[in-house]
C-alpha cells in the first residue's frame, strides 16, 4: 500500500515535469539551456495547480486527466498564436479572445517539427495518467476532504507567498517590453505567472489628487511648456495660421502595420522602394518616426496612446477591454470644443466589435463609427477592405459633411494586417534578396506599396480641395515576420536582441500633410503618446493643461513607450530604473496618467478639456 502512493506520488511529479516539457516544446524552446532554478520555478508552477486539480476531485486519474488534456490544448493555442504575432498568450489576451478569435480565420497553419513533439509528448502525458489506479470509495469520505484541504491550504499558502515575495519572481516581472524574450528566457508558466501579476494596475508612489493638480497647474498659461521646436519653425507656423480661419480639416489614419523596414538595419535591401510617394512628401510636412508600445499586434493599444495621450509604460493589459467604462476627456474632446468641429467619425473597416471599439469609441466622443458593415461591395485584399477603398471612403466622408463644418476622423485601416500567407501576388511587387527573406516578407513589402499608391491618391484629392486640411498618417506596430528575417537583416534572432533591438523593432514611421504652408519638419523619434499634441500644434488648435503637460516633458523626455524612453540627448533609458531628469518627468507622468484614468471620483475636467 505504501509503495503504491509512493509510485502515485513519482508518477505526479513527472507528468508536472511532461507538462512543463510539451508547453516548451510548442516554443521550440531547449529546456536546458534554461537552468535548474528556472526549471524548477516552471515545474513547481505545473505541480501547485495539478496540486489544486487533485484536492478539488480527490482522485489522481480524473484530476490528472484533466491536467495534460488542458495543456495540451495549451500548447496547440500557443503555437497557433505566436505563428502570426511573434509571441505567446499572455494574461491580457484573456480580455480580447473574441478579436483574435475573428482574426485567426484568416490564418493557415504551418507545421513544424516542434509542434509534432509537443503533440507527442502532450499525448504521451495524457496516456501516462491511466497508470493511475481507479479509486474506490465515496468521494465525501472524511479522510479524503481532510487531505484535500491540506492540499488548498498548501497551495493557498504557495499563492500568497509568490505574490507577497519578490523572490520568486525576481528579475522576471520587470520584463514587460518583450513578451517573446520573456517567455523565452524564463520559461512560459513562469512569465505567464509574472505577467498575470503585472497586469494589476497599482496607485504610483506618492500619488494623490492634490499632487496631479498641482503638476497640471504649472500649465494654466497656454504659451507655458511648448513643442520644443525652433523659434524659425514657430515663427513660421504663426505667421502661416494668420492668413487663414483656425482649424482646418483634421484627418487622422493610423495605417495597419505600416513600416518601414529599413529601420531595422543596413542590411536590408529590397527590389524597389515599398513606399516611394512617403518617401518623396517633403513640402507642408512633417516627418519622422515614433515608439510603439506594442509589436505585431494590440492594434488598439497605439490607438488608445494617440488618442489619449496615455503610455503603455505604465499601464499592463489592453485598455479597451479592461479600463473604459466611462466617458473619458480625449484628443477627440479638445477637437470638438474648438469651432467648426460639430461631429466626430471613427472608422475602422471590419468587425466593430474588435477591441470593443463600439462601445469605447461613444466615450471618447466620438458621434458615428464606421465599420465593415457600412462599406457596401468594397475592394478587397486579401480579404481585407483595401487602403484604396479606405481612403475613398474619407473622401466621400468629406463630400458629405455639412457645409460651414471641419472634418474631424480618425481611421483604422486594414488592408496589411497579417498573416502574410495569403495565396496573393501584386501587380508590382516589391522582393527581398533570398538571403533576407521568403514570400511573407515579398508580400508584406508588397501590401506597404499598395498603401504608398493609396496614399497618393489620397494626397492628391485633398491637394486639390479649398478647405484647409490637415492629414496626419502613422503606423500602429511593426508586423511580425519570420525570425529567419531578423536573424539576416540584423545578425541576430528576436529572442537574443538587448533592448536597443527591441526599439529599432517597435519604431513605426508618421508624417503630417497639409495642403496649405506649414513649416517642414524631420523628427529623429517620438512616440505615439505624443503625436496629438504635434498633431494640434500643427493644426494651430487650443490644448489643455495635460496636453501641454506632455509637450513639455516632450522636450526632455523625446520618447516614451513600453519598450523605453530616449531623453534629449538620445540615450535609451529603462521606465522602470529612469534616471537623471526622466526620474522626475516619470514619476510626474504616472501620476498625472493614473489621475486622468483612474480617479474620476477626484479628476477634476478643467484640466483635461478646453473651457
Amino acid at each position: 500500500m505504501r509503495e503504491n502512493k509512493i509510485c502515485q506520488a513519482l508518477l505526479f511529479l513527472a507528468l508536472g515535469f511532461l507538462e512543463f516539457i510539451t508547453i516548451e516544446l510548442f516554443f521550440n524552446r531547449n529546456i536546458i539551456d534554461l537552468g535548474v532554478a528556472l526549471i524548477l520555478k516552471n515545474v513547481l508552477l505545473y505541480w501547485v495547480i495539478n496540486l489544486v486539480l487533485v484536492s478539488l476531485l480527490h482522485r489522481m486519474k480524473p484530476a490528472m486527466l484533466i491536467s495534460t488534456i488542458l495543456v495540451l490544448v495549451l500548447g496547440i493555442a500557443n503555437y497557433l498564436v505566436q505563428m502570426f504575432r511573434g509571441y505567446g498568450i499572455v494574461f491580457m489576451d484573456f480580455y480580447a479572445i473574441r478579436t483574435v478569435a475573428t482574426v485567426m480565420g484568416h490564418y493557415s497553419v504551418e507545421v513544424h517539427p516542434c509542434m509534432i513533439a509537443g503533440i507527442a509528448t502532450g499525448i504521451l502525458s495524457i496516456v501516462a495518467c491511466f497508470l493511475f489506479p481507479v479509486k474506490s470509495g465515496r468521494y465525501l469520505q472524511k479522510k479524503s476532504i481532510l487531505v484535500s484541504f491540506a492540499g488548498l491550504a498548501l497551495s493557498a499558502l504557495f499563492f500568497v507567498w509568490i505574490n507577497t515575495s519578490s523572490t520568486f519572481f525576481r528579475d522576471v516581472s520587470e520584463l514587460t517590453w518583450d513578451h517573446q524574450i520573456g517567455i523565452h528566457d524564463y520559461g512560459y508558466a513562469l512569465y505567464f505567472a509574472a505577467n498575470t501579476g503585472s497586469a494589476k494596475i497599482s496607485v504610483p508612489q506618492g500619488y494623490s489628487p492634490k499632487r496631479a493638480e498641482e503638476i497640471l497647474s504649472r500649465y494654466a498659461d497656454a504659451e507655458n511648456g511648448g513643442y520644443g521646436k525652433t523659434e524659425d519653425a514657430e515663427t513660421e507656423g504663426e505667421g502661416n495660421l494668420e492668413n487663414r480661419d483656425a482649424g482646418p480639416n483634421l484627418i487622422m489614419i493610423m495605417n495597419e502595420s505600416f513600416a518601414d523596414l529599413r529601420v531595422l538595419g543596413e542590411d536590408f535591401h529590397s527590389s524597389q522602394n515599398a513606399m516611394p510617394f512617403y518617401d518623396s512628401l517633403t513640402k507642408n510636412t512633417i516627418k519622422g518616426y515614433a515608439e510603439a508600445s506594442v509589436y505585431g499586434g494590440y492594434t488598439a493599444n497605439s490607438e488608445f496612446e494617440f488618442l489619449t495621450g496615455c503610455t503603455k509604460a505604465f499601464l499592463p493589459g489592453n485598455p479597451y477591454l479592461q479600463y473604459m467604462t466611462e466617458e473619458l476627456p480625449s484628443l477627440i474632446t479638445t477637437v470638438k470644443a474648438q469651432d467648426g468641429y460639430e461631429d466626430a467619425i471613427a472608422m475602422h473597416p471590419y468587425n466593430p466589435s474588435g477591441y470593443n471599439r463600439n462601445r469605447v469609441y461613444p466615450l471618447f466622443s466620438f458621434d458615428c463609427f464606421i465599420s465593415l458593415e457600412d462599406f457596401r461591395q468594397p475592394e478587397l485584399l486579401r480579404g481585407y477592405v483595401s487602403d484604396a477603398e479606405d481612403y475613398r471612403q474619407i473622401c466621400r466622408q468629406y463630400e458629405e459633411k455639412s457645409p460651414g463644418t471641419k472634418l474631424c476622423l480618425f481611421n483604422v485601416t486594414m488592408q496589411n494586417h497579417n498573416p502574410y500567407t495569403a495565396d496573393w501576388t501584386s501587380d508590382d511587387p516589391v522582393k527581398v534578396s533570398d538571403q533576407l527573406g521568403d514570400s511573407s516578407v515579398n508580400q508584406y513589402l508588397s501590401l506597404v506599396k499598395k498603401s504608398d499608391d493609396a496614399l497618393r491618391e489620397l494626397i492628391w484629392y485633398f491637394s486639390k480641395v479649398s478647405e484647409p486640411t490637415l492629414i496626419l498618417l502613422f503606423g500602429d506596430h511593426q508586423p511580425h515576420l519570420p525570425d529567419r528575417f531578423y536573424g539576416r537583416v540584423m545578425d541576430k534572432f528576436p529572442t537574443q536582441f538587448e533592448e536597443e533591438d527591441v526599439m529599432k523593432e517597435h519604431l513605426v514611421p508618421f508624417m503630417i500633410w497639409a495642403n496649405y504652408d506649414i513649416p517642414e519638419q524631420t523628427v529623429e523619434v517620438s512616440s505615439l503618446n505624443y503625436l496629438s499634441g504635434l498633431l494640434l500644434q500643427t493644426a494651430g488648435l487650443q490644448t489643455t493643461h495635460y496636453q501641454r503637460f506632455l509637450q513639455d516633458m516632450e522636450r526632455y523626455l523625446p520618447s516614451v513607450s513600453a519598450s523605453g524612453y530616449y531623453d534629449a540627448q538620445g540615450t535609451l533609458g529603462n521606465v522602470q530604473q529612469p534616471e537623471g531628469d526622466a526620474e522626475k518627468w516619470l514619476e510626474e507622468y504616472e501620476i498625472v496618467q493614473y489621475y486622468y484614468l483612474f480617479d474620476s471620483k477626484n479628476r477634476q475636467e478643467k484640466y483635461f478639456t478646453i473651457p
